[in-house]
């Protein structure tokens, strides 16, 4: 499937997600704030955190001290309100591990076994890379992906489960985990597809 037309009219309402390279450079942002603070997120937790970074009113009130922080750096109550939040985290996790196979291939980001867990992490390579985003959203993102990571990444797999139930209000059937030992072959064995996707 070939990247939407930004100039069609059909694709108006096109979101940055729909474009695998703006995906790729949130997820490196992601993961070196992960690995800033010295924390190894499963595939789970990877997509839990590229997700509630993007939306972090979903887990933090906008009225608090860490809220106000948060639309002071530019992001607004809108991103939540407009759509689903339990169907667009979905949308997102059904992408994230062709996403995460890319990076493994091109050698941003690798797999690791982290006390008995498949766990993705960025490379020195990515490293790089994701210090060359540079933006005011990237900026804002790698901020708020600091705040999410110390949430997530402290979490078992229920207590992640329960989490997203209530920070995306959603039915779980929506989210449901894929065993976090499995993860790692779910990313090792879609290498072949993020060759044969434009998704």
């Amino acid at each position: 499937m070939a990247a939407p037309d930004p100039a069609s009219p059909v694709h108006f309402h096109l979101r940055p997600e729909s474009y695998r390279q703006f995906r790729f450079a949130q997820l490196l942002l992601a993961l070196d704030a992960a690995e800033s603070l010295g924390r190894s997120l499963d595939l789970e937790k990877v997509a839990a955190v590229d997700f509630l970074a993007a939306n972090p009113f979903l887990v933090f009130d906008p009225e608090s001290d860490r809220g106000e922080e948060l639309q002071l750096l530019g992001f607004g109550m809108h991103s939540v309100s407009y759509a689903s939040p339990g169907q667009r985290f979905a949308s997102r996790r059904g992408r994230i591990s062709t996403d995460l196979a890319f990076l493994v291939a091109t050698a941003l980001a690798d797999v690791r076994i982290v006390d008995g867990f498949r766990t993705i992490s960025i490379t020195p390579e990515g490293k790089r890379a994701a210090g060359e985003l540079v933006s005011v959203y990237a900026d804002a993102y790698r901020q708020s992906a600091t705040l999410i990571v110390k949430e997530v990444a402290k979490l078992t797999p229920q207590g992640l489960y329960k989490k997203l139930e209530q920070w995306l209000q959603a039915d779980p059937i929506l989210f449901d985990l894929v065993d976090t030992n499995l993860a790692g072959e779910l990313v090792t064995e879609s290498f072949p597809l993020w060759m044969e996707t434009n998704e």
